[in-house]
């Protein structure tokens, strides 16, 4: 009895090295100018510029793949805060193969709160995207 249970807990030990990712380099992420700050209007018809604040990434090596996890902060900013109201917030993350062909893609959507007296207001949002090796990632949101 002894001997099969270090047996099995050598087998449980042996894999779970197998189950752990390579963490490597992410591949270039980029946004151009137009998509990453835009002014919007709210729901109350106020302007509202939104613009990407940072990215933060994290990838790991996923046999012909890159698994690319993306936390993307999006800022708010208005000037007239008398009210509250909601912004519309459209945010794209594709990404393409080495011959700039979308492989996938993923579209998020939502309506950030504008609190009265608040001026500016960020909000952090999770993506996870396959990129091929070689390929590269745009952002931009609308």
């Amino acid at each position: 009895m002894n001997k099969l249970v270090k047996i099995f807990m050598f087998l449980l030990l042996s894999s779970c090295s197998a189950i752990k990712k390579e963490v490597i380099d992410c591949p270039k992420l980029t946004s151009f100018k137009e998509a990453a700050e835009v002014v919007v209007k709210s729901e109350k018809n106020i302007p509202v510029y939104i613009g990407i604040r940072g990215v933060q990434t994290y990838c790991t090596d996923d046999n012909n793949d890159v698994d690319m996890e993306l936390s993307i902060n999006i800022r708010a900013i208005r000037n007239d805060t008398s009210i509250e109201d909601y912004v519309p917030v459209n945010i794209s993350v594709v990404s393409l193969d080495a011959s700039k062909n979308e492989y996938e893609r993923d579209d998020f959507s939502y309506s950030q709160f504008m609190l009265k007296n608040s001026r500016i207001v960020d909000r952090s949002t999770q993506f996870n995207l396959s990129v091929p090796k070689g390929g590269e990632v745009l952002l931009g949101i609308k």
